[in-house]
């Protein structure tokens, strides 16, 4: 039997009436003083009704999961994408989240998922190059995901903290291969011009210093961008830039003005504006607020 100092959360007819969803939750508390580098807390397994929807305005943690059956719509910040059995979906801390079940009821919404209170993840989610990910659509990552769920009903706390800081590790660098190894089937144009913005991340954009690279027109450069990445260049490189802020915000001391040097922006107002339209709150609202929220 699993030991004592993890707690499985049993769910009251009333908090499914509310909720719209069941199954078991597993929390692991932390251990002493000092949280593990990649702190998953909680996971579980959501079977979801046609009326489920879950959002958290600003959420400090990164949640990852794998649907095992159904339908369902997930939001990060602006960003919609529907996931269905096979998917793994990735919502980031620090944004705004929105889950939505389209079940039915031949076919009820399952998934599993993993909380994670760590700004460790988003270093790691970075480093892979997964941080403005938010599905992975048909992988068979299923048995890696049941993995914890399994060893919650046997092992002890000490045991799970650093199983589920490996199986985290696992999953995401499984998601990066996979990722990787589709970014192959892109053309040469667009994976030439990828590689281009991303060298270029630290430094202002010019539209003009890809064209003459590239030896194409801005048209045509954007046209085939969009058609085989789902966005356009301009919003691939201020997205990439304003997860990049939200990083520095979160993990350094580096002033809004530092910040926008940083990011090639030598005027900090008009980077600040660019941060509200993507983010809905001023940089320094984003930390105070990022600082202040309590864990939940």
């Amino acid at each position: 039997m699993a030991s004592d100092s993890f707690r499985k959360i049993e769910l009251s007819d009333e908090m499914v009436r509310i909720m719209d969803k069941y199954g078991p939750i597993y929390h692991f508390p932390s251990i002493g003083d000092i949280p593990p580098p990649i702190n998953v807390p909680f996971i579980g397994i959501n079977y979801c009704t046609p009326h489920y929807r879950n959002v958290r305005r600003m959420s400090k943690i990164t949640v990852i999961g794998c649907v095992l059956s159904g339908r369902g719509k997930v939001r990060v910040n602006a960003q919609t994408s529907r996931v269905q059995q096979g998917d793994v979906f990735i919502m980031r801390s620090g944004c705004f989240h929105e889950v939505i079940s389209e079940a039915t009821q031949e076919e009820p919404w399952i998934f599993i998922w993993y909380n994670v209170h760590s700004q460790w993840a988003l270093n790691v989610l970075e480093a892979y190059r997964l941080l403005s990910t938010v599905v992975v659509s048909n992988v068979s990552l299923e048995s890696l995901f049941r993995q914890g769920i399994e060893w919650a009903e046997s092992k002890t706390i000490e045991e799970m903290q650093g199983e589920l800081q490996h199986l985290f590790m696992q999953i995401v660098i499984r998601l990066s291969e996979i990722q990787r190894s589709r970014g192959e089937l892109l053309s040469l144009v667009v994976r030439q011009i990828k590689l281009h913005l991303d060298n270029q991340l630290l430094k202002p954009f010019h539209t003009e210093q890809l064209v003459n690279e590239m030896g194409l027109s801005a048209k045509h450069l954007n046209r085939v961008f969009k058609k085989e990445m789902g966005t356009t260049i301009y919003n691939y490189v201020l997205t990439k830039k304003m997860e990049s802020a939200k990083l520095m915000l979160i993990d350094t001391t580096l002033t809004v003005n530092e910040i926008s040097e940083q990011l090639g922006y030598s005027d900090a107002h008009y980077f600040s504006n660019l941060f509200k339209q993507k983010n809905g709150m001023r940089p320094s609202v984003f930390r105070s607020q990022f600082s202040d929220q309590e864990h939940h």
